[in-house]
């Protein structure tokens, strides 16, 4: 009994001598590790980087509405129209630009046209073992389509096959017709010939054409604005009428070439845009608008035109225009009236638009601008802590442009090159609580 308690007793002086070590030892790494801790919990992660040389774009948000020289297409009577030329094809003064047929003969044609294709394949299979030159010109012809469509599929975009189809189509009714023409085939078909010559007088008794009425680039899109908002009276477009236009007729959808059109007699089934020059009228914020107004008269005293760029929602491009004239300011807004001489047609399916407005392009040192602080926003000036000799040191600067998160930089007094900064001088991005002389740990 007494030797239990013993053995007992050295147990639990055993244990609470190993916890005692373990304590001193627990104690030991808190000693050691404790200000380690402190340092990384309660320290400033100071942030540097390198001042480095790049461009700045100074843009700003624009709202605004498009107008074109633009000539409505009309219906010749109340039918189907059928498309000749593609959506932005230029078709010539005088050509067609579409076929018109009255909605009840519209089954008539179609079958006129199915018995004309029958007689053609008819040609082909005749003659399809032709050879020689005129062989070759027709296979070179839709080698040159196939080779288009391969290229449209190495590029993943196929949207222009149905347009590639057509041309192998026309490409081979060509074909069929020539064959059906030439002296070889004047005897052995003489009876298709005779019958595709009835035919053809047939459809074009049911057909009519429609022609363009000047030169241009045919759309088959119509929104009703066309005689409402015009170039002759762009000076008079408001701000009310820009915002209306963007909120009913912002679609960035392109318009595709359609099969058919239902028409009404009279009315517009699209339009010609003569694309040598359009117009954009624009909104800016009043602070940029003073900006670019001065910038503006500056040009006219100098009889220059101010040239500045626009991207828009939905084209990858920049646009060029030039600066025509500073309308009405209204609303914390600045109305711009600009004109354009390229991408006319890559604009053409657009009438309200979104974007922005390039007012210029700084080359210079460019840092974040959250590494600016003391900011003076009469004389556009700053510091910005530099790292020399692993110390802290501030430089006013003055800044020449800002861009969303970011800012050029230049030098107050070049002449002052120890209170200058320079290229590949390296700064605090995060100059927060830190003093002048201050330690920076990199």
């Amino acid at each position: 009994m007494i030797n239990e308690l013993e053995e007992k007793s050295k147990k639990r002086k055993k244990k609470r001598r190993r916890k005692r070590l373990l304590s001193l030892l627990g104690f030991a790494l808190l000693l050691v590790y404790i200000p380690a801790v402190w340092k990384w919990v309660f320290s400033v992660n100071h942030e540097i980087n390198v001042i480095k040389t790049a461009t700045l774009e100074v843009k700003t948000p624009i709202e605004g509405m498009l107008v074109r020289k633009e000539l409505l297409l009309k219906s010749p009577g109340t039918g189907i129209i059928f498309p000749t030329i593609q959506n932005g094809e230029r078709v010539a003064k005088g050509n067609e630009v579409a076929s018109y047929i009255q909605s009840n003969m519209r089954e008539v044609v179609e079958s006129y046209r199915q018995s004309e294709i029958d007689i053609l394949k008819r040609v082909v299979a005749e003659f399809d073992s032709a050879s020689g030159a005129n062989r070759e010109i027709w296979e070179s012809a839709i080698e040159t389509q196939i080779n288009r469509l391969a290229d449209l599929s190495n590029s993943g975009d196929i949207s222009d096959a149905a347009d590639i189809r057509k041309g192998i189509d026309r490409v081979l009714e060509a074909r069929a017709r020539y064959m059906l023409e030439s002296n070889t085939a004047s005897d052995a078909l003489k009876n298709e010939k005779q019958e595709l010559a009835r035919l053809q007088s047939n459809v074009k008794k049911s057909v009519k054409s429609v022609y363009s009425p000047e030169s241009g680039v045919v759309l088959y899109k119509c929104d009703g604005l066309e005689e409402i908002y015009t170039y002759e009276n762009r000076y008079s477009i408001s701000l009310e009428d820009i915002s209306k236009v963007v909120l009913e007729n912002g679609s960035l959808e392109k318009t595709l070439t359609p099969a058919e059109i239902d028409a009404k007699e009279s009315e517009a089934f699209g339009k010609l845009i003569f694309n040598d020059e359009a117009w954009i009228i624009f909104s800016v914020p009043e602070k940029q608008g003073k900006d670019i107004t001065v910038l503006y008269e500056k040009a006219k005293l100098n009889n220059k035109e101010m040239q500045l760029e626009i991207e828009l929602d939905g084209i990858q491009e920049l646009i060029p225009v030039t600066i025509e004239k500073i309308g009405e300011n209204k609303d914390g807004v600045q109305l711009i009236t600009a004109r354009m001489s390229k991408m006319i047609e890559k604009t053409m399916d657009f009438r309200g638009v979104r974007g922005n407005l390039v007012i210029s392009s700084v080359t210079g040192m460019k840092v974040p601008l959250r590494s600016l602080f003391n900011l003076n926003t009469v004389d556009d000036t700053a510091d910005i802590a530099i790292v020399e000799m692993d110390k802290a040191k501030f430089v006013r600067v003055k800044i020449v442009a800002r861009q969303d998160s970011n800012a050029i930089i230049e030098n107050i007094d070049t002449t002052d090159t120890e209170n200058c900064v320079n290229i590949f001088d390296v700064f605090l991005v995060n100059p927060k609580n830190v003093v002048e002389g201050q330690v920076i740990e990199r």
